[in-house]
């Protein structure tokens, strides 16, 4: 296409120049020229035979014939069309410079039916007095307008869709010459290194790679112009026929695998589908989730399989649920158990102290003795089995006044609450074990007794520490090691070296890992230079449902 145009239009171009040429070497119409004005017999001949090759050349559109002094004839469809004067005068300028050789350059048109700019390519020449001698001076300019709607339809028929581009190039400069859009005139189409490849050819091709597609360049030289003829072809368009082949393999290829899918989904809901359901809820099983339910499609082996399935949750929901209550009741038994376990020996000692005392000569001591009592009885009988540290401290401190009166000056205490500690809430009686024990333990076997210290700080946002100390009796280590066996590898049923003496700190251990869990407990430490101190760690709440606390239990 694109050489046959090139070819057409070759043809159409040396029609004009051979046109002019005739004109160029015509003595007559030299003479005709240099008096247009005043020939108006030689005006009406030439416009005649002027509009007969307009007439047989429909690519022309316009001709003016014109003196160096403006006097100008014009001939075609001016009617339509109009040209500035600067434009006018830029072509004859062109002309004069050319000295009688014909040049083809681009011109600005008005299209006054468009009512826009447009343009088209012209043919200029200069017209010298030739005589039989020598050529003689410039004494006018003959300029072939081409029409521009005859140019757009001849580019428009080789574009076909528009999916290519032909343009024609200036071979120079690789910039365009012409096309069918206005607003790409003087654009860059050729690069440098392309217009060296093609610059020493009349025709040809090569392939290139623009705006990430592949294009064929077609290419092939217009005349004398200067000019190429140039098309654009993507390669999707050299390869339509194959890529329709492949679209139309694919559609069929996709068809088929749509019902080869919908035949064996058909095929897997009848009996795949079902077998990793059944799949699934075994899995869901071994993760603990005891509620799953499986639908049962058919009634077949496979739907035998899933009814039995289902009879299997639920049975074991049922005996989840019985056996979980049965741990509730058998936990809450063992707290209250725990709590109960209270070490008689402390009554049996203050006891015989009220006894000794109250055989001497009055003495006040009973009466605080006694009232102690009274206190520490009725906070441990009253109903309720959580407590706050407030609360606790005040017991503990009501225990260590009542040994002070036994030991006299062989114990000395101190009792420290964090302020803000008051109101949280702790297990009855949790800690007052542990102060028996560093009574019972540290201050009773020292012949210069010592110091019990109960301090309880915050750890941060959700844990506390109660530190209880004393500076008595050391223990061995042989004690030690069965202690620290007692309180972090013995189970609360393990008896192990226990003996009635530990059963208070068996208490506390057992129920902080049953109320808090595992990171939570009783850790103690003892030397000759720091003394005794056991560490109570718990948090700063209470777990406020039983699922929560039979987690704690559990871990």
């Amino acid at each position: 296409m694109t050489q046959q145009s090139a070819s057409t239009l070759n043809a159409y171009l040396s029609n004009v120049k051979s046109f002019a040429w005739n004109y160029f070497g015509d003595s007559d119409f030299h003479q005709f020229v240099r008096g247009m004005e005043t020939d108006p017999e030689g005006q009406s001949s030439y416009r005649s035979k002027i509009s007969n090759f307009l007439y047989n050349h429909p690519i022309v559109s316009n001709v003016v014939i014109s003196q160096l002094d403006g006097v100008s004839m014009r001939v075609g469809g001016m009617i339509n069309t109009s040209i500035s004067e600067d434009e006018m005068r830029r072509l004859n300028s062109i002309a004069i410079e050319g000295n009688g050789r014909g040049e083809w350059i681009s011109t600005h048109m008005y299209s006054v039916s468009s009512n826009q700019l447009d343009y088209t390519l012209s043919y200029v020449q200069a017209i010298r007095n030739i005589s039989l001698t020598s050529p003689g001076p410039i004494i006018g300019v003959m300029i072939y307008m081409l029409s521009p709607e005859f140019l757009k339809q001849w580019l428009m028929e080789i574009e076909r869709d528009g999916t290519n581009r032909t343009y024609i190039i200036d071979k120079q400069n690789g910039t365009i010459v012409y096309s069918t859009m206005m607003d790409e005139r003087s654009s860059q189409v050729l690069s440098a290194e392309e217009l060296d490849m093609i610059r020493t050819v009349d025709k040809g091709y090569y392939y290139r790679t623009s705006f990430s597609e592949d294009q064929l360049i077609v290419f092939e030289s217009l005349g004398q112009t200067g000019w190429l003829l140039v098309s654009e072809v993507p390669d999707r368009l050299l390869t339509n026929s194959v890529n329709d082949l492949t679209k139309r393999t694919m559609w069929i290829g996709g068809f088929t695998l749509m019902v080869s899918m919908l035949l064996a989904g058909w095929i897997s809901s009848r009996t795949i589908t079902p077998l990793k359901e059944l799949s699934k809820g075994m899995k869901a099983i071994e993760k603990g989730n005891y509620s799953v339910t499986l639908p049962v499609r058919t009634e077949d082996e496979i739907g035998y399989l899933s009814t039995s399935f289902n009879r299997m949750t639920r049975e074991i929901n049922r005996l989840i649920s019985k056996v979980y209550e049965s741990e509730i009741v058998k936990k809450n038994a063992e707290i209250k158990s725990l709590q109960s376990q209270i070490n008689p020996h402390f009554l049996y000692n203050t006891l015989g102290i009220i006894d000794s005392i109250a055989s001497v000569n009055g003495d006040d001591r009973v009466s605080t003795i006694s009232r102690s009592l009274a206190k520490m009885f009725r906070y441990n009988i009253n109903g309720n089995d959580v407590s706050n540290l407030a609360a606790e401290f005040q017991q503990i401190r009501l225990y260590l006044s009542i040994q002070k009166i036994r030991f006299d000056s062989r114990l000395d205490y101190s009792i420290y609450l964090e302020p803000g500690l008051e109101k949280v809430p702790v297990p009855k009686l949790l800690f007052q074990p542990v102060v028996e024990n560093s009574v019972n333990h540290g201050i009773s076997p020292s012949i210069e007794g010592g110091t019990v210290r109960v301090e309880a700080e915050r750890i941060d946002d959700d844990s506390l520490q109660v530190r209880i100390w004393n500076n008595g009796a050391i223990m061995n280590e042989e004690r030690q090691r069965w202690l620290h066996h007692l309180l972090h590898d013995g189970s609360i049923d393990d008896e192990g070296k226990s003996s009635h003496s530990s059963i208070g700190l068996r208490n506390v251990k057992a129920r902080i890992r049953m109320l808090y869990g595992s990171p939570y407990g009783l850790s103690f430490s003892s030397d000759e230079e720091y003394g005794t101190t056991f560490t109570i760690t718990i948090k700063m709440s209470l777990p406020e449902q039983e699922g929560e606390q039979d987690e704690h239990y559990r871990s």
